[in-house]
């Protein structure tokens, strides 16, 4: 285009071809494959999990009882937005709220008492903020980790938030908890 011929919004590029960029952001090489498409899905999709566990670190440090499981819960149920973006599946933040609620509620003791005991550590008078601030983040991280790669595998699947059976993938959600909270993350395609 010359200098006295502007690009209009008539020509300006509409499909994905046109835009194609590589994950770098130069223009993309050729056509990209079915199985190269699905691939770079999911390793956005991982990327999505990781970042909302980090996220879910700084809601857990908020000092205030409870109001911090509320805030995890809130980033797990944004990570899942965008998750159902990424993978084209309705979101609905009631049912969302409601999934993530029972498969953590309903994954075991060990993910129950880590939410539930930072909160309570901290009301101990002197050293209880120090030790709720230290207990809670790592709960909070390993717990969206968890809930990021059960729903990753079940969107892979080509599942829905309406397919979703928390009771099916409990004990796989536990063992990515524990993997996770012991800093051992386990990759949900070996586990």
């Amino acid at each position: 285009m010359s200098a006295d011929h502007p690009v209009s919004a008539d020509e300006m590029p509409t499909s994905q071809s046109d835009t194609a960029n590589d994950p770098a952001g130069g223009p993309a090489e050729g056509p990209i494959g079915l199985e190269g498409a699905e691939q770079d899905r999911e390793r956005l999709a991982r990327g999505l999990v990781k970042y909302y566990a980090a996220w879910s670190i700084g809601a857990g440090i908020v000092p205030v009882p409870f109001v911090d499981m509320l805030l995890v819960m809130g980033v797990q149920v944004q990570m899942l937005r965008k998750m159902s973006d990424l993978y084209g599946v309705p979101f609905s933040e009631h049912v969302a709220r409601n999934l993530v609620g029972a498969l953590v509620g309903g994954a075991g003791s060990e993910v129950v008492a880590g939410g539930l005991v930072g909160p309570v550590v901290r009301l101990i008078p002197g050293i209880g903020p120090f030790l709720g601030a230290m207990t809670m983040p790592a709960v909070a991280a390993a717990s969206t980790y968890a809930v990021g790669l059960v729903f990753l595998q079940h969107f892979e699947s080509g599942g829905t938030f309406l397919t979703f059976q928390p009771g099916q993938v409990r004990e796989h959600f536990r063992k990515i908890f524990e993997g996770a909270r012991k800093g051992r993350p386990l990759d949900p395609a070996r586990a």
